[in-house]
């Protein structure tokens, strides 16, 4: 199964992937595989979520999302 198969079909089992989700499945480049993905017409969403990590800074991460927005 290629990167580009598991990541669609984690999408489809579980609705969303982050860069954490993708990384615990051996795939280090989840930006460049949704990039594939949307060059081949998957529709992909993605969302921001900010955060406030321990040392006080404001950060992010992206989820994707099948779907238009």
């Amino acid at each position: 199964m290629t990167q580009n198969e598991m990541i669609l079909k984690y999408l489809r089992d579980h609705g969303r992937i982050t860069t954490y989700d993708a990384f615990r499945h051996g795939i280090t480049r989840l930006s460049a595989r949704i990039y594939d993905l949307r060059k081949k017409g998957v529709q992909i969403t993605k969302d921001r979520v900010n955060y406030r990590a321990r040392d006080g800074k404001y950060k992010h991460y992206d989820v994707y999302k099948l779907g238009a927005n």
